[in-house]
């Protein structure tokens, strides 16, 4: 599906920018008022940016002050290299540079989202009003706390896929290359038939990937042979990952069949997946799509944070729009979502010392909130694509056919 002419003429510029900044920040500093050290991501980043820098190995402990002292770098060594540009500022200026970016991501995610629908410009002060609320949700502050890089890379990808007319593919290339989770989006410029595309994403992948090797020859080899599974440790279990494969761990008592288990349903998830995307882009729903790709590629993860559930920025406006103009029954399921993902689940149920896998019935309902409202609106989508893939019966009779016609048709077969 090709963007609006409208969209392809700047597909990255923000409207109001200023604004947008000042209004994200404002309410980012609200909700993170009680917070004693925000920052904690975008300090790793700038952690492996100065090992870079200092000859240091990226993949051990990295120099990075107190209370954060020991924790990981688990991206591609060429994301180190591209986040050079952090290394010179002081850590907490960092952190208000990753909280603007993400201000600034939210305006595009919302520009792109609103377009998409609409298939015109939407207007700029339902993009900044748009781009605010989501501050609300419980992935988008905790990536802001956290001085994460999730909006950005969704913004990419949205970008890539929603409006890039000449050269797509190539942002998701970079996205894929910063962190290892946007490569579920290169199947799905091929599921819609973005051939070239999907060839200029892995080129963009592979090529950036190469000049980690040329540059960190040693953290390469260390990332792509060990590292790349040991980022997370033995904390698949907990409940913040809400992936199949914690949900697998948690119900089986992190069973030694469990990961194998993942495995499978995983597979089956793609399957899905996979047929959802080809329906969707068969009836014009690019945004739908992308949607169901990125949330495919959230369950499938062994490990999905919270915080990396920002992709439920651009559902809603989906299920907004269709339940204000189209489809007023699924106001039911945009208030499930709003409220799945308003409230941190982890303050209702034990968590912490493996207290996950001894949960109660109702204790695992509530600590699997995002899992619980994904299937429910995946559900959904599959029934409303099966009901729009169903012929219609108008109530008549077909004539019957004419025995020469008969004759023609048993000849053709």
């Amino acid at each position: 599906m090709s963007a609006s002419p409208s969209l392809r003429r700047s597909p990255l510029r923000p409207p109001a920018a200023s604004v947008l900044v000042g209004l994200g920040l404002i309410v980012a500093s609200i909700v993170l008022a009680g917070q004693r050290d925000p920052g904690m991501d975008s300090t790793v980043y700038q952690g492996g940016a100065l090992a870079v820098l200092r000859g240091d190995p990226l993949y051990e402990s990295l120099r990075i002050p107190p209370p954060w002292e020991d924790l990981p770098f688990t991206y591609p060594p060429i994301a180190a290299i591209l986040f050079i540009p952090l290394a010179p500022l002081p850590m907490h200026v960092v952190w208000g540079v990753m909280a603007a970016l993400c201000a600034l991501a939210l305006g595009i995610t919302m520009r792109h989202s609103l377009g998409s629908l609409l298939r015109r410009e939407p207007p700029t002060w339902a993009v900044n009003i748009l781009a605010v609320l989501p501050f609300a949700l419980q992935p988008v502050w905790s990536t802001v706390g956290l001085g994460q890089i999730n909006l950005l890379l969704m913004a990419l990808v949205m970008v890539d896929v929603l409006a890039v007319r000449r050269y797509g593919g190539i942002l998701i290339g970079v996205a894929a290359a910063i962190k290892l989770t946007p490569l579920i989006f290169i199947p799905h410029l091929l599921l819609t038939r973005r051939w070239a595309d999907a060839a200029r994403a892995t080129a963009t992948f592979l090529v950036l990937q190469g000049i980690g090797w040329l540059m960190l020859p040693t953290d390469s080899l260390r990332f792509w042979t060990g590292a790349i599974m040991a980022g997370n440790g033995d904390r698949t279990h907990e409940a913040a990952n809400q992936s199949l494969n914690g949900l697998v761990q948690r119900l089986t008592g992190g069973a030694p069949d469990a990961l194998a288990i993942s495995l499978a349903l995983g597979v089956l998830c793609l399957a899905v997946h996979a047929i959802l995307v080809r329906a969707l882009h068969a009836h014009d729903q690019p945004l739908a799509a992308l949607l169901t790709t990125a949330f495919c590629g959230l369950l499938v993860s062994p490990v999905t944070w919270t915080h990396h559930w920002v992709w439920v920025v651009p559902l809603c406006v989906l299920m907004g729009y269709r339940a204000v103009l189209r489809n007023p029954s699924l106001g039911g399921l945009l208030i499930l979502v709003l409220v799945a993902f308003s409230v941190d689940f982890r303050l209702f149920v034990p968590i912490g010392d493996r207290l996950e896998l001894s949960w109660t019935m109702l204790e695992t309902l509530v600590g699997n909130a995002y899992l619980v409202a994904a299937v429910v609106v995946g559900a959904a989508a599959i029934m409303l694509v099966a009901a729009r893939a169903q012929p219609r019966f108008d109530g008549s009779i077909p004539a019957q056919r004419q025995p020469e016609q008969t004759a023609q048709l048993t000849q053709s077969v």
